[in-house]
């Protein structure tokens, strides 16, 4: 398949989904931007666009890279978009830390800690069985929501991805997304993802009660021993909903899984505390890499 080399670029197609695949088998990540489900849905929301260097595949958007991806010199790489871009402002974004050791020492780079863009990695059995008394909280909002509704968890494709759609742009309605970007263009890349459900591979689960959906939830197996959540959406109004979708997804989905990375907060002061309030047992840390 043609990919242009960098400076020159093309769009992300579904059809490179088998290229991703091959890189990340041979390469399991542990960040969370690092699945092919992730870069094409948010390829039009961030004009994502697909490059190559010397066997590296690079992924760059209005105003940085993502880490060169495959079995390749990826020093040599970024020392190349750095000489061969069009501007003094790109940098390197999402960067594990195992890349970011390759250039740490280069007097001509700046590397610097990513909190808002590093991922909350939680032991599976924590997210299932709520133990202990940090899960107090969480057991007893999932305990008021079983009290309050009749439900049934419903895994994909017996919840279709259309009925996901549509419960998905009710939840875009009630928060008046056409009005705020970031919440429109997060829309767009759930849309992407449940549009091209099958072909992505991905894994979903929803809440139904008195038989509509009122939660769901979209993930994928980011490598061998970890679960990744992309997406979990759900109603207002409902006591526990949220503690629910999160807890019967990690059940049904997580179970064969130790971990469960459930992304970054991307420096929201409601994510993060959500987040935080799950008590990860790690952040995977990610870093920028600039020019200095």
């Amino acid at each position: 398949m043609n990919i242009p080399d960098y400076p020159n670029s093309r769009e992300i197609t579904i059809e490179d989904k088998p290229i991703f695949d091959r890189i990340f088998s041979e390469n399991p990540p542990d960040i969370s931007a690092y699945t092919f489900t992730n870069i094409f849905a948010w390829r039009n929301a961030h004009a994502m666009r697909l490059s190559q260097i010397d066997g590296c595949l690079v992924i760059a958007d209005q105003s940085g890279c993502m880490e060169p991806l495959g079995s390749c010199d990826a020093k040599h790489a970024i020392d190349e978009v750095f000489r061969l871009s069009m501007t003094d402002e790109i940098e390197f974004k999402r960067v594990h830390a195992r890349v970011a050791e390759l250039v740490k020492d280069d007097p001509g780079y700046i590397v610097e800690y990513d909190r808002d863009d590093s991922d909350y990695l939680y032991l599976a059995s924590d997210l299932i069985d709520l133990k202990g008394r940090k899960y107090d909280g969480k057991r007893n909002w999932v305990s008021r929501f079983k009290s309050e509704y009749d439900y049934e968890y419903v895994r994909m494709p017996h919840v279709s991805p259309q009925e996901a759609i549509e419960f998905a742009d009710y939840w875009c309605e009630q928060r008046d997304c056409r009005t705020n970007e970031s919440l429109k263009k997060e829309y767009c890349a759930v849309y992407e993802m449940l549009s091209n459900f099958d072909a992505l591979g991905i894994i979903g689960g929803a809440i139904k009660v008195n038989g509509s959906v009122a939660a769901f939830s979209l993930g994928e197996a980011l490598n061998p021993q970890t679960l990744v959540i992309h997406v979990e959406k759900a109603g207002s109004g409902m006591n526990g909903i949220y503690q629910t979708i999160n807890n019967e997804f990690a059940t049904h989905e997580g179970a064969k899984f130790e971990y469960i990375n459930r992304e970054q907060d991307l420096g929201i002061p409601g994510l993060r505390k959500a987040k935080s309030s799950y008590c990860p047992v790690k952040m995977v840390e990610t870093y920028r890499i600039r020019r200095a």
